[in-house]
């Protein structure tokens, strides 16, 4: 149990750090310009820190509370498992959960200010 939360801490580290670099190759820099629903273009500043807490919040919590703590960790780490190539880069399908885990978390800062992971800076 305990090995596999800490592969599940070392993929998340790993796809953040993958991310930034995407980020960085796609966007010149360490952020995200995102389309949110009803056409509002956003850019999101993004440190490692901030990837990790979204994941944690946006992929494991809801994975545990569906699947339960097993069956979470197992689909969670499938997962994060097929969002790393073997060279720690980012599968096209670690490209898409992230984009979709990213836009889901400023849809939710933007609603909700007091109620995130996020800061909110207009």
């Amino acid at each position: 149990m305990k090995d596999a939360i800490n592969k599940i801490e070392l993929n998340r580290g790993r796809i953040a750090k993958a991310y930034l670099d995407f980020c960085q190759r796609h966007y010149g820099g360490q952020w995200v310009d995102l389309v949110l629903p009803k056409a509002k273009a956003v850019r999101v500043d993004i440190s490692l820190k901030s990837l990790e807490q979204c994941m944690t919040s946006m992929i494991e919590q809801p994975g545990y509370a569906e699947f339960g703590r097993v069956g979470g960790q197992s689909s969670i780490e499938t997962l994060y498992d097929r969002m790393l190539s073997s060279l720690h880069k980012l599968t096209p399908l670690g490209a898409t959960v992230m984009e979709e885990m990213m836009a889901a978390a400023v849809s939710d800062a933007l609603e909700n200010p007091g109620d995130t992971t996020l800061q909110v800076v207009h």
